[in-house]
């Protein structure tokens, strides 16, 4: 089978493409802007293609039609973004991905679309479940729920194609995957950008201010990579299972982001042997990331469908962090952040 993953050379994709080639079934075809996060991945079944498909006219139908299976995770994923830049935002997340479904329908290929586990917004019940809970997001002057509005609308999209009888696909709702490669780290004492983790490691590695946004009392379910690629071969070998979405996340790893800040303190001082002193410092969430900032102390993923399947995380909470964190320890401050 020909696996065309777009977004490639991103933490999810870069993984992904590693674990297909490790498991040398498939031939891959990686596509994203850069290959940075590729380095060392090599091997007679993966070609990676250089190239933004938003501004190569012809290429991004080309490479579908030559494909099997086509895995759409191209996106912004960065809260700071979807408060400056919400047009950005839908411009990608929505609007060129649409152009992806089109072409998925118009050649026949089976369709892994990667959505988030932010459609469900705020908690609508003990659990979320893919096709019972409702998805609540907040009013329009908090721009920070365009991403999880515009993967909203894209995943309504596919599904009435879905209904139509013309596209065969996946929806996978990823629930806070965390791993080697995850994201880039950010100079101390920065405020916005990327997620969580680039903040505290950053602040781990250099001593500076621990932010706790909104006093870090909101829980999240994190997911060790491996186990998310993982996630995609058992639903690769479950064509009979598409055509719906499926949370993919630990619900044995659910924390709040306070704890997550202890447990990281922890892990650096274990892998280390240095003890931790950075200054912790409750922000609020506007201050941190501006105005139209909103968030939601999430509840955990229902993953009763996708377990159906037989696919069960193994990773637990601790294990996923220090694996994550000793992947950024081998780094230099200097070369590490920028």
């Amino acid at each position: 089978m020909k696996i065309l993953i777009l977004g490639a050379g991103g933490f999810v994709g870069s993984n992904l493409v590693e674990h297909l080639v490790a498991e040398g079934k498939h031939e891959i075809v990686g596509v994203d802007i850069s290959d940075e996060k590729l380095a060392g991945v090599d091997g007679s079944s993966f070609e990676f293609v250089k190239a933004d498909v938003s501004q190569s006219n012809g290429l991004l139908e080309n490479l579908i039609a030559e494909t099997d299976v086509v895995a759409d995770l191209i996106a912004y994923a960065n809260p700071s973004i979807y408060i400056e830049s919400p047009l950005d935002v839908i411009r990608l997340n929505f609007i060129e991905n649409v152009k992806t479904v089109q072409l998925c329908v118009d050649h026949g290929k089976r369709l892994f679309q990667y959505s988030t586990s932010e459609v469900y917004g705020k908690p609508s019940g003990d659990a979320y479940v893919e096709d019972a809970s409702d998805l609540v997001v907040g009013p329009i002057n908090r721009q920070r729920w365009v991403y999880a509005s515009s993967k909203q609308l894209l995943e309504r999209v596919i599904h009435a194609h879905g209904l139509r009888g013309d596209l065969d696909y996946t929806i996978v709702r990823p629930f806070n995957f965390v791993g080697p490669r995850f994201d880039y780290l950010v100079p101390a004492g920065t405020t916005g950008g990327p997620r969580a983790f680039s903040h505290f490691m950053s602040a781990l590695l250099t001593g500076g201010p621990i932010y706790l946004v909104d006093g870090g009392g909101q829980r999240r379910s994190f997911t060790h990579i491996d186990d998310a690629s993982m996630a995609f071969s058992v639903l690769l070998e479950h064509p009979e299972a598409g055509n719906r979405a499926f949370n993919v996340g630990n619900p044995a790893n659910d924390t709040s982001i306070r704890e997550l800040v202890s447990l990281m303190m922890e892990i650096y001082e274990e892998l280390t042997g240095e003890r931790p002193a950075n200054e912790l410092v409750e922000i609020a969430g506007e201050e941190f990331y501006g105005a139209g900032y909103e968030d939601t102390n999430r509840v955990v993923p229902d993953i009763s469908a996708i377990r159906s399947l037989g696919w069960e995380p193994q990773h637990d909470l601790e294990t996923t962090f220090r694996e994550t964190m000793r992947s950024y320890l081998g780094a230099t401050v200097g070369s590490a952040i920028g």
